[in-house]
């Protein structure tokens, strides 16, 4: 590859728009109203150049890092690269466009130099409400695009600086919590903001013709470097099936997400083959989020810890379906729970990969869980608390699996109890790890939470993201069990419990109900009966594991002395594996 005339200002520039990135990180972060942004980070920020392409991002939701360069393409679509006015702010949240759901929304701007169009900045990040049926989005049984809230297609919030106030009045007057949503959008228009004043200082100290030309350097660099790590890796096509649960309407219907991977020389090709139709309920995907899930698997086996920009969305060839299908939905599928096919996409396409790339492979992790408890009844005090909540990632060769993660990334967050119990009337009673959670395995796969929540106040609903309790997202790799799935009980103020293996929607709660949202794990890596005595003694100690886990499970017997002290008997350990071993055989 010819080489660039200075690298050391290419070094400078490319780590000044990560700097800019991480700073449109912090600004989003101190200006956000909600909880669910400023502490959860259920956000995603970028800066891309004047055609679209990503030229660097900031930690957030990896789906929607690798959704915005799509989003702001379809804007770049609609109007024109000619079509965009210095000052001009724009909006767009349709999954048709975006990926994700109504929910996440995007708001970016142009980017200007000296009149000249040379980037844009932009961020996603979920609405506390947008207007639906449902309050807080995620429903649960929408049976259309039009039920689940107000959807914005690259208009202008605010044309050449001058808020379009028509726009904004008609926002506000459309959601709930409303100074919540308003306080969130002004927070993105100051987040973009500062990433274009950040280009622009850059443009000054370098001519922008430049800048572009460093960044078209970096990305072609980026992908060469991908390539060779393809080319590493031995050719094979796998693929991975899996049966969610329902779509939300019909209990009776069981879609199917599958995938294929196809590794040859260079090239990496992603396939959807044998995915069901689109859904009648909410499970469908946008292409693009169904892309980003893709490329997050992806760059997690080839380039996990490598500055994301555009070279990483581009080394991946998809074959799309030419029906409708849960990753090609259109119009008017309804998308509200596109998340659980997302994440399917992201573990199944990173567990088939373990075959041309096992050293970087891992088993596969919990199904995505979110929880709601809101309350939009007149006259009350209205609100709407969400978060999404962690669970177990999967082992891997030498580890044992990651626990208190979200699905895919570990950038995203629990709301902290402290913010819950000050801002809402809700009490966090427990806060726990989950140990029936993990899949067994020489490396076990990480726990899930309990995380138990009181409704302190009448007139309460509850709203959960539940998926994969029948066949199980978390799978193992090389003879670990899979991972356990989420299920969420309810404690009423009477003593009477009520476990929920299915997600639901506005389920209204008593006063002092307690919601326990128990949350599943990662799969197991390797045999069981070949996990170091040691690590089961440790997880014994730190009550993860009890006597009987530890000899049924993992065949190891341990001992307590006088003292109270744990440890080995490394003969009876011994006898019970290889007594184990031989009633495993047919």
């Amino acid at each position: 590859m010819k080489a660039i005339a200075d690298p050391v200002k290419a070094e400078i520039a490319r780590n000044a728009l990560v700097s800019a990135a991480r700073e449109m990180h912090d600004t989003l972060i101190r200006s956000a109203y909600n909880p669910l942004i400023f502490d959860v980070k259920d956000f995603g920020v970028t800066i891309l150049s004047a055609d679209g392409d990503l030229w660097a991002d900031a930690p957030g939701l990896p789906v929607f890092v690798s959704s915005l360069p799509e989003t702001v393409r379809s804007g770049i679509r609609r109007w024109g690269k000619d079509g965009f006015q210095e000052g001009d702010v724009l909006i767009a949240n349709c999954p048709y466009l975006t990926g994700t759901h109504l929910s996440d929304t995007a708001v970016y701007m142009p980017v200007f130099h000296e009149g000249e169009l040379v980037a844009f900045t932009a961020t996603m990040a979920h609405w506390a409400d947008i207007g639906g049926m449902s309050p807080g989005g995620w429903t649960v049984n929408s049976t259309e695009i039009y039920q689940e809230g107000l959807r914005f297609t690259n208009q202008r919030l605010h044309i050449a600086g001058e808020p379009n106030v028509d726009l904004l009045d008609f926002i506000a007057a459309n959601v709930r919590v409303s100074h919540i949503v308003m306080g969130d959008l002004n927070a993105q228009i100051a987040t973009c903001l500062t990433g274009a004043r950040r280009i622009q200082s850059l443009c000054d100290r370098y001519d922008r013709k430049d800048v572009t030309a460093i960044m078209g350097d970096v990305i072609g660099r980026t992908e060469a470097a991908l390539r060779r790590e393809l080319a590493v890796l031995p050719d094979g096509r796998m693929e991975r099936v899996l049966e969610l649960d329902f779509d939300g309407i019909d209990r009776g219907y069981r879609p199917r997400v599958a995938v294929q991977v196809a590794v040859e020389g260079d090239r990496l090709t992603i396939g959807f083959d044998g995915t069901s139709a689109a859904a009648p309920g909410p499970i469908n995907v946008g292409s693009a989020a169904a892309f980003s899930a893709v490329t997050e698997a992806v760059k997690g086996i080839l380039d996990p810890l490598g500055p994301t920009n555009e070279a990483h969305l581009k080394v991946i060839d998809v074959t799309w379906p030419e029906e409708r299908t849960l990753v090609t939905p259109g119009q008017p599928s309804p998308c509200d729970s596109y998340g659980y096919v997302g994440t399917s996409l992201t573990e199944l396409i990173a567990h088939a990969m373990t075959e041309v790339a096992p050293e970087r492979g891992r088993a596969a992790s919990y199904q995505m869980v979110s929880d709601y408890v809101l309350r939009t009844k007149a006259g009350t005090r209205q609100f709407v608390f969400a978060e999404p909540v962690m669970g177990g990632h999967g082992a891997f060769e030498g580890h044992d699996g990651g626990t208190f993660v979200f699905s895919g990334d570990g950038d995203t967050l629990n709301t902290p109890v402290e913010v819950m119990e000050s801002r809402y009337p809700l009490r966090c009673e427990r806060f726990a790890f989950n140990t029936e959670s993990p899949g067994a395995g020489e490396f076990r796969g990480g726990m899930g939470v309990i995380r138990d929540i009181r409704a302190l106040e009448d007139d309460c609903m509850i709203k959960t993201a539940l998926e994969n309790t029948k066949d199980p997202l978390a799978l193992g790799l090389h003879g670990g069990a899979a991972g356990e799935s989420t299920r969420t009980v309810l404690t009423y103020a009477s003593g009477e419990a009520e476990t929920q293996h299915e997600r639901v929607g506005d389920f209204p709660v008593p006063k002092d109900t307690v919601m326990s949202l128990r949350t599943g794990g990662g799969g197991g890596y390797g045999d069981p009966l070949l996990r170091d005595p040691a690590r089961v003694l440790k997880d014994v100690d730190n009550d993860f594991l009890d006597l009987d886990g530890a000899r049924t499970v993992y065949g190891v017997h341990l001992l307590r002395d006088e003292n109270g002290e744990l440890s080995v008997d490394e003969r009876a350990t011994e006898r019970e594996r290889a007594s184990l071993r031989e009633g495993r055989r047919p």
